[in-house]
């Protein structure tokens, strides 16, 4: 496929598991506590869900809880999800 307006040609092939993967992603669900009331939407969620894996869901009915976010995190190994992690919400 060419793409006119800057020259560049993408190539697509199928997708394969075995494409560059290095293990199988763990998936868990957790609560995260201490996000601010007032930063709390599904960007910044998915940001501190980031410090530790990947963010694949959030749990919306839980954005407004003041105890916890729950969302649906991916990672290498879900038993060592650290129990804390620190970033800045800007």
């Amino acid at each position: 496929m060419n793409v006119k307006s800057c020259g560049a040609v993408i190539n697509l092939r199928k997708w394969s598991e075995s494409v560059g993967a290095k293990g199988l992603l763990n998936v868990a669900w957790v609560n995260v506590s201490n996000i601010p009331l007032d930063k709390r939407h599904e960007k910044n969620i998915a940001y501190v869900g980031s410090l530790v894996g990947v963010t694949l869901e959030i749990d919306k009915a839980t954005i407004n809880r003041p105890e916890s976010v729950r969302i649906k995190l991916g990672c290498r190994d879900a038993e060592d999800i650290p129990a804390s992690a620190e970033g800045v919400l800007g």
